[in-house]
């Protein structure tokens, strides 16, 4: 199912965060971790501001929220609910082919802005490798890294299903690091995690990303959008454009949630 969320901006990142804190303790309960596919780029930045700070109990109520029976809280400030981080496991869904000390490392990004500001165990922090001048190697790596960590038998050869997969948009309708024109990307269906060349990427070079098999079948896809692209996310969520990358991501057995930044609240499925 689809669902649409337009509001300003603070009240856009409230109803993110609640919803993926509910999402968190829901799979823990489940299952006993939380897994947590983060996007790059400059969109996310306030949404990861915003889950290190949390929400306070009282707004999580009054979005329909369930308090959970033991739920973290922010130690700086008490009233604030914030995620189970000890059972939260963090993925990436693409990344450029930099060190994470470079100004366009997408975990860089992430870690300045969310990771290092919880408590976060390292062993749950799965970044994408970028640094041993191979992409292709890289990219077979962090496959591998997952087929370790959600494959329940060895020969089971089915994409993960993360808990919750949070995706950007571009101006192109590209979404991870999956572009418009890459056919062999675009139509990858046994690989988890490839190398691509973006050359229309913003900056141009060497990726490595998730493939659409595998965001297919997370539980939660969430995209959050700024208010530039609302007219073109408006059009991908309403199926006018299926042959763009964004409109590819149709999840077998999950939900896709727009959360677009606009001047008035209102939200339909």
């Amino acid at each position: 199912m689809t669902h649409w969320i337009s509001a300003p901006l603070d009240a856009l990142l409230e109803r993110a965060a609640a919803f993926i804190i509910d999402a968190a303790y829901h799979a823990v309960a489940e299952r006993g971790r939380f897994t947590l596919v983060l996007s790059g780029g400059n969109t996310p930045r306030a949404l990861h501001r915003k889950l290190a700070e949390g929400i306070s109990e009282q707004r999580y109520r009054e979005l329909g929220y369930t308090l959970p029976r033991e739920p973290r809280r922010n130690t700086a400030n008490p009233d604030a609910i914030t995620l189970p981080w000890a059972q939260t496991l963090f993925f990436m869904g693409d990344e450029r082919y930099v060190p994470p000390s470079h100004p366009d490392s997408n975990y860089g990004m992430a870690r300045e802005t969310l990771i290092r500001h919880v408590c976060v165990k390292p062993a749950n922090i799965h970044k994408m490798p970028t640094e041993s001048g191979d992409p292709e190697a890289d990219a077979q790596r962090y496959e591998l890294l997952l087929r370790g960590l959600f494959r329940k038998h060895a020969s089971d050869d089915a994409p993960p299903s993360f808990d919750l997969i949070l995706l950007g948009l571009g101006d192109d309708g590209h979404t991870a690091s999956l572009f418009p024109g890459d056919e062999k990307a675009l139509e990858e269906q046994t690989r988890w995690v490839i190398a691509v060349d973006a050359p229309n990427g913003k900056p141009p070079g060497i990726r490595l990303t998730l493939t659409l098999p595998v965001i297919n079948e997370a539980k939660n896809v969430l995209f959050l959008i700024p208010p530039s692209r609302h007219d073109l996310a408006r059009a991908i969520s309403n199926g006018e454009k299926p042959e763009s990358p964004a409109g590819m991501v149709k999840p077998r057995s999950g939900d896709v949630w727009w959360l677009v930044e606009g001047k008035c609240e209102h939200g339909n499925s």
